[in-house]
């Protein structure tokens, strides 16, 4: 069975096989579809930050 992660941009959770990743300095990120991997690759400090604080 697949481990149950939270995308970071839009707070779903998702299937870890089913998800989409990107390596951001050096660290990969999972986001639950394509749109919120996009939207990170745009503005990955604002995501980064938001995480950082709670």
């Amino acid at each position: 069975m697949a481990e149950q992660k939270m995308c970071m941009v839009c707070n779903k959770a998702f299937d870890d096989a089913n998800g989409m990743k990107w390596n951001h300095d050096g660290k990969w990120y999972m986001f639950d579809d394509m749109g919120c991997r996009n939207r990170f690759i745009a503005n990955p400090a604002k995501y980064l930050e938001a995480t950082a604080t709670s």
